[in-house]
């Protein structure tokens, strides 16, 4: 008999998480039926050689190479058996029945037929709120985005920004949900063709929920599948800046406006992307700059300061290299 939900998680490098993210759901999924399957893209340590023997049941995938977010769960999703499908990061922890209340929400009677997506409430691991949903990206939002959101921040909370947090207390319609835990139905999934996988990494998520709310399809948040998500492992870089993940940022904007709002508006994100970068550098070395003449002024006064350490310039990072900008 196949099971209620096929739930599919794609690795890289995220040893230390996979193990307690199955746990959770093993434990916690309590009034449905489900399958997990991992697909690991090339990590340096195998999961299946580490969490096989303790779970029989688990589905193991590995690619060769590095194939990108959409395309590992597109593999996934081949050799699913569920119903529905749950696509959930490796470095999320269920904190209760989330399967359970997707499913129940999905095949509920009141239910039109056209909500076919749903996902969850993120909390960080301090337990604060997490972005959980977004409105889908538009160049009013990277606009906004070059200081002018100032002017109007409860209008670009709600309307704009690409991040939300789950503020509601009934299920509420948005615009997309994270791709951190994303609940749909596998033939609508199918329908839509699948995650893009032109897209890496980034942007998927809004690219999927774009297609299906041009077919006439709702994506509902429900506040009550609460999720820890600990965000970000697989390209985390301390506190510098990290240039792999703006790179991979960058390019998937650019597909995702020329693939949804056509070439002169993809070429036109670039180039506010591009000023909201330089605007950045600039606001960035202009603060190091203060820094320094406050620590100049304390040292001149106060020679017990003379030791301390110089305030560092930003740092790109890219392929290893440090470049100061």
């Amino acid at each position: 008999m196949n099971p209620d939900v096929s739930v599919i998680i794609v690795t890289y490098n995220t040893e230390g998480y996979l193990d307690a993210c199955i746990t959770s759901i093993c434990n916690l999924t309590q009034s449905c039926s489900f399958e997990i399957i991992v697909v690991d893209n090339a990590s340096d340590h195998n999961p299946e050689r580490e969490l096989a023997e303790k779970y029989p049941k688990v589905r193991f995938f590995r690619n060769n190479t590095n194939r990108g977010f959409g395309a590992a769960n597109n593999i996934g999703v081949s050799g699913s058996k569920g119903e529905y499908l749950f696509f959930l990061n490796p470095d999320t922890v269920l904190l209760n029945d989330c399967i359970g209340i997707f499913h129940r929400f999905m095949n509920s009677d009141s239910r039109t037929g056209r909500a076919v997506a749903c996902g969850g409430n993120l909390v960080n691991t301090d337990g604060s709120p997490a972005p959980a949903w977004g409105n889908l990206p538009t160049l009013r939002l990277l606009f906004s985005d070059l200081g002018f959101r100032k002017l109007y921040r409860n209008y670009y909370d709600r309307r704009l920004a690409t991040y939300g947090y789950c503020d509601f207390s009934e299920p509420h319609v948005v615009p997309y949900i994270s791709g951190a835990d994303l609940f749909i139905r596998k033939d609508i999934f199918l329908k839509v063709g699948g995650f893009n996988e032109h897209y890496f990494m980034y942007y998927e998520d809004a690219d999927l929920c774009h297609r299906l709310k041009r077919g006439g399809y709702s994506i509902h948040l429900l506040p009550e599948a609460k999720i820890l998500h600990h965000e970000s492992r697989s390209t985390r870089n301390g506190k510098e800046f990290n240039y792999r993940k703006y790179e991979l940022l960058e390019k998937s904007k650019y597909l995702y406006f020329k693939k949804n709002h056509g070439f002169v508006a993809a070429h036109i994100a670039k180039d506010l992307q591009f000023v909201s970068l330089l605007i950045y550098a600039l606001t960035r070395n202009l603060q190091l700059g203060a820094k320094r003449r406050s620590r100049f002024i304390g040292t001149a006064t106060c020679p017990c300061l003379k030791n301390v350490d110089r305030f560092q310039p930003l740092k790109l990072v890219k392929n290893g290299d440090n470049r100061k900008i």
